[in-house]
């Protein structure tokens, strides 16, 4: 089974802010009790989307959370590989995703023939039909 982390997820998970942390954390924990054996996977898009703002405002203690988790050795990272693009066209098409959505989508689908969570804060992904979504 693989968990795979929306860019806001990361967000929610790494700065720690209020209600949105607490909600991450809650359905990590019980989607970690259902799937003891879960893999956690993101996109290479979400490390842009997530430094954007902490280099931005130079926090560096938030960049350093992010980048420490970026490495993780257990974290699986799914490229945006040409097929990813390909994916991404057709669901922008399909479901009238933003660009970066698609991207997401298309990475998170790239897992084939593997059970999958996708973790995110946004409902545009409920309309994805492939996309096994969970809405924080």
């Amino acid at each position: 089974m693989n968990l795979f982390l929306d860019a806001c997820a990361i967000i929610y998970l790494i700065e720690a802010k209020d209600p949105f942390y607490s909600k991450v954390q809650k359905t990590l924990h019980l989607i970690a009790d259902e799937n003891p054996d879960i893999s956690i996977v993101i996109s290479r898009l979400s490390v842009l989307e997530c430094l954007v703002n902490p280099l931005r405002q130079q926090e560096n203690f938030i960049i350093e959370q992010y980048r420490s988790f970026f490495a993780r050795e257990d974290l699986q990272i799914v490229e945006l590989a040409p097929e990813v693009i390909e994916k991404a066209l057709w669901l922008r098409v399909r479901y009238n995703l933003r660009t970066p959505d698609a991207l997401q989508a298309a990475c998170a689908l790239a897992l084939l023939g593997e059970e999958l969570i996708f973790l995110t804060g946004d409902k545009s992904f409920t309309k994805v039909i492939e996309l096994n979504a969970r809405i924080l």
